[in-house]
């Protein structure tokens, strides 16, 4: 049974003159009566009385009329909420976020979204990158935003931006004040770093490593707000994004040498349909970071 058996039905069943109603639906009367004869084989009920020219509903055409009404405002309705999704007047995005970039970058971006497309709720995750790519490989987010590499070969990434990494001191550090320290002398200073799940450890580490130096962790933390209220009111100093930190009250970056770089990705799941309020936001995040990182006139 297709949808065009019942509409053919309904408007039979409407006009109670299959001539009247082949006219409405732009179709010959022959074929009209063919698409009902077909469907009362499917049901394996009569659903008209064919007496002379006239014709009626049978008690199972009754019936059947009033369930194919509804049956087809349901799909029309389907068809109404599908387009209003596509063109943003409903609907749901979920995307996730590394910590540092959905208190710095993000929040404006996502504000001025929700007042374009007040029918869209938005879901923003903070997550780690390693949840963020597990859940858009299982199709629960529809992008998120981190820093790349990815890790699986399923995570598509785009770079958004690259950014310098610096340390990072409070007032009672030696280094406060500074305007550049080398990787190798960071030895001699206890840090505290994001826990090993984070790409930025790895890349510190790695960072380290190439400098033939061991940096001395003191403490290890998984989220970035605990690790800046430390840094303030302790000797110990961290490794973060410079253009985070930059005009926080009580904090300091001091640039690295060599310099770490780390770059600010779009992941999306290699194949996976986007929605067009997920295409919407992604537009609006590639053109704010475009605007934000673009190189000044001379």
């Amino acid at each position: 049974m297709e949808l065009r058996h019942l509409r053919y039905f309904l408007a039979a069943a409407q006009s109670l003159n299959f001539t009247r109603a082949s006219y409405e639906l732009n179709v010959t009367q022959p074929t009209l009566s063919h698409q009902i004869k077909q469907l009362e084989e499917i049901l394996g009920s009569q659903l008209f009385d064919r007496v002379g020219r006239s014709v009626r509903l049978t008690t199972a055409g009754e019936l059947f009329m009033e369930h194919s009404k509804r049956v087809l405002k349901e799909v029309e309705l389907a068809v109404q909420v599908t387009q209003e999704l596509e063109n943003l007047q409903r609907g749901k995005l979920v995307f996730g976020v590394f910590s540092s970039l959905s208190t710095s970058h993000l929040p404006p971006i996502v504000s001025d979204f929700s007042a374009l497309h007040p029918g869209v709720t938005v879901t923003m995750l903070q997550l780690p990158t390693g949840v963020m790519e597990k859940r858009l490989r299982e199709g629960e987010l529809s992008f998120g935003i981190a820093y790349g590499p990815p890790a699986s070969d399923q995570i598509v990434a785009e770079e958004l931006l690259r950014e310098r990494m610096a340390l990072v001191v409070g007032a009672a550090h030696p280094l406060f004040g500074q305007p550049s320290v080398e990787i190798a002398d960071l030895s001699r200073y206890g840090l505290i770093m994001l826990t090993s799940e984070y790409i930025s450890r790895r890349l510190i580490e790695s960072a380290f490593i190439a400098s033939g130096a061991t940096p001395r962790i003191a403490m290890e933390m998984n989220a970035i707000e605990p690790i800046l209220a430390t840094v303030r009111c302790s000797k110990l100093g961290t490794i973060l994004s410079e253009r985070l930190v930059k005009g926080m009250p009580g904090l300091h970056p001091v640039v690295l040498s060599p310099t770490i770089v780390r770059t600010v990705a779009l992941f999306t799941r290699q194949h996976a349909y986007m929605s067009a309020a997920a295409e919407t936001m992604v537009n609006l995040i590639k053109k704010s970071f475009q605007k934000d990182h673009a190189p000044s006139a001379s």
